[in-house]
């Protein structure tokens, strides 16, 4: 018997389906997989900022994912600009709104019998989404004209350790690559396979399981 917060999401995404058409949803996928694409590759160089594998020309490369922005070094380091971008880009894949995208939604309409990676990882995100939006806001992308207004989007750093966004956004990482290999698999592309995705899946379930506590 599948849990009932799967039946109601089935539900859910059912009724979504049906409220668009074909044309609607491919679009969407296809904006989706375009964006994914440029946050793997903000991933990419943040990360590499964080292990010293290049230095900027100028100013100070990395900064201590744990020590939030307002605590940093007056020489504002690049890799908190990186991580601004990185972080508010990462919301604009998971936008909880009816006209944002939204990366769980997107690939839970596509694999209904991957809800359970898609499920765990959605709920790795989900204890500090409104948090991200406010940072989103406030710091990462529109900016704020006073101090007052701009504080509250330091609330992710205050409420959540920078592990834990980190681990969530390696495994919507992990995800997304798992999802778009299986689809290159069942398209016969050469060098994917659906066993491998499958290996993946189950990692990435495990992962946000760990991480969530449930394991």
């Amino acid at each position: 018997m599948r849990p009932r917060r799967f039946a109601e999401k089935e539900v859910e995404l059912e009724q979504r389906r049906e409220s668009r058409s074909i044309e609607e949803i491919r679009e969407e996928f296809g904006i989706f997989a375009d964006r994914f694409m440029n946050f793997m590759n903000l991933w990419t160089i943040y990360s590499d900022l964080l292990k010293g594998h290049y230095i900027p020309s100028c100013g100070h490369a990395s900064i201590n994912p744990d020590e939030g922005p307002e605590n940093a070094s007056e020489r504002w380091p690049v890799g908190i600009t990186v991580m601004f971008l990185l972080y508010g880009y990462f919301y604009s894949l998971v936008e909880d709104s009816d006209d944002g995208i939204n990366g769980f939604r997107l690939w839970h309409e596509r694999h209904p019998e991957e809800i359970e990676a898609i499920g765990a990882v959605e709920a790795q995100v989900a204890p500090f989404l409104d948090a991200l939006r406010l940072f989103r806001n406030r710091l990462g992308f529109h900016g704020s004209r006073t101090r007052t207004h701009e504080a509250r989007g330091f609330e992710l750093f205050n409420s959540h350790s920078g592990e834990q966004v980190l681990n969530a956004l390696r495994n919507f990482k992990a995800l997304g690559a798992a999802l778009f290999g299986k689809e290159n698999a069942q398209q016969g592309i050469s060098g994917y396979s659906i066993e491998a995705a499958r290996q993946n899946l189950e990692r990435v379930t495990e992962k946000a399981k760990v991480n969530l506590g449930l394991w």
